[in-house]
């Protein structure tokens, strides 16, 4: 007995001795975003916006999920906000590396970047890297020219909605799931059983919707010939060669060619390409990004949400 209460007041001496042992934030602080020049020089400056990974409005979980980290969305909006508080600013580079996302995610992109940029009257350009499809293209369609590595995929336009059946392997288990609703149609996309030609219909619509939302923005954005705009929307991925010659892109390059772009759209000759960054991402250069957002993908399996999302 003496042994244990001896073990015990040594486990307290810390704590009464004011020591933290671990720190545990459940509200997130916003930390001050640092300037750093990758590339250039002169006063006038270029902000790099990155969009890499998976496009969600959620935050992505950090090490044990003790403390998140923005969306893609938050970081964005950030990064936009603290470019509009400098006057040297003269232009976007869009760096874009993501097979797509939620449609709400690339959608809310898509509108921060375009109004941002018409706002303060800065030409963007959307530099597209291994992947920019379907949510990661959508968010492009924002850019006043787009520019593609030799080696970039692109296309996939267009929605898709998961879903999974485990009826069958709960069976196989002995498991058995009853379900109490509202409606009708209220577990649609509950994994527990399959859908009826109802729901599917419904489903089709709309992932319908959403799809010639998209459409509608490519035709508006990119003005392809009625041929292209055909291969376009069997929602299939493009090498770079190919995307450029049915209007998806601009031209083949590089990020100091997408760099060079901005600055010859904004009529500046000398010009700094900056980006602003967490302290702890202080040391990036011009190809450094976030961590990939597995959460997001994974989600999808479980909500049904609707993405424009390649799948390879």
């Amino acid at each position: 007995m003496r042994v244990r209460r001896v073990f015990s007041i040594f486990l307290l001496l810390p704590i009464l001795a004011g020591c933290t042992l671990v720190e545990v934030n459940l509200f997130p602080r916003e930390v001050p975003l640092k300037e750093t020049t990758l590339m250039g020089e002169g006063r006038a400056k270029v902000v790099l916006v990155d969009v890499s990974g998976f496009l969600s409005t959620g935050r992505r979980p950090a090490l044990l999920g003790v403390r998140s980290r923005p969306s893609i969305v938050e970081r964005v909006r950030r990064v936009l906000d603290r470019a509009a508080e400098d006057p040297l600013v003269k232009g976007i580079l869009l760096r874009i590396n993501s097979p797509g996302g939620t449609v709400t995610a690339a959608d809310i992109l898509y509108h921060e970047v375009s109004t941002a940029a018409e706002r303060h009257h800065w030409p963007v350009v959307a530099c597209l890297m291994e992947v920019a499809a379907s949510g990661g293209y959508y968010v492009a369609l924002s850019a006043d020219r787009i520019v593609a590595h030799p080696t970039t995929v692109t296309g996939a336009v267009g929605v898709i909605a998961l879903k999974l059946d485990i009826q069958g392997l709960l069976r196989k288990v002995g498991v058995r799931v009853e379900v109490y609703k509202s409606g009708a149609e209220k577990d649609t996309w509950f994994p527990f059983r399959p859908s009826t030609p109802g729901e599917q219909r419904h489903i089709q619509e709309m992932i319908q919707a959403f799809s010639q939302r998209f459409f509608h923005l490519v035709k508006e954005r990119r003005r392809l010939s009625g041929e292209a705009m055909d291969q376009v929307e069997t929602g299939r991925v493009f090498p770079a060669s190919l995307a450029l010659k049915l209007g998806l892109v601009d031209r083949e390059g590089y990020l100091e060619d997408a760099f060079n772009l901005v600055k010859e759209l904004a009529g500046v000759e000398r010009a700094r390409l900056v980006a602003y960054l967490p302290p702890d991402e202080a040391e990036a250069n011009v190809y450094s990004g976030p961590l990939p957002d597995v959460k997001g993908w994974l989600a999808l399996l479980t909500t049904g949400e609707a993405a424009y999302l390649w799948v390879p």
